[in-house]
């Protein structure tokens, strides 16, 4: 990505990628990609969608993941706990 946009540049788009800011069942959008600088072509050809047809996603009531900030906060030693 640093020879699109740069060494800084590719740097922040790294950061907001895995920096903690999405989950990954977080769909990310052509605008906010957009926004960080990223080229983005939302031109797929018919076909794509019919292959994907093929492979419907499972529909589940589950519940989304439980986000943790990082650093975590440290949780206290069994040991201690147990005193």
């Amino acid at each position: 990505m640093e020879d699109k946009v740069g060494n800084e540049k590719a740097q922040e788009i790294a950061d907001k990628l895995v920096g903690g800011y999405y989950t990954h069942d977080y769909p990310i959008t052509v605008e906010q990609l957009r926004d960080m600088g990223i080229k983005v072509s939302t031109n797929v050809p018919p076909e794509a969608y019919q292959l994907m047809s093929l492979y419907p996603q499972a529909r589940t009531n589950r519940p989304g993941i439980e986000y943790l900030p990082y650093p975590a906060i440290p949780r206290p030693n069994v040991k201690e706990v147990n005193r």
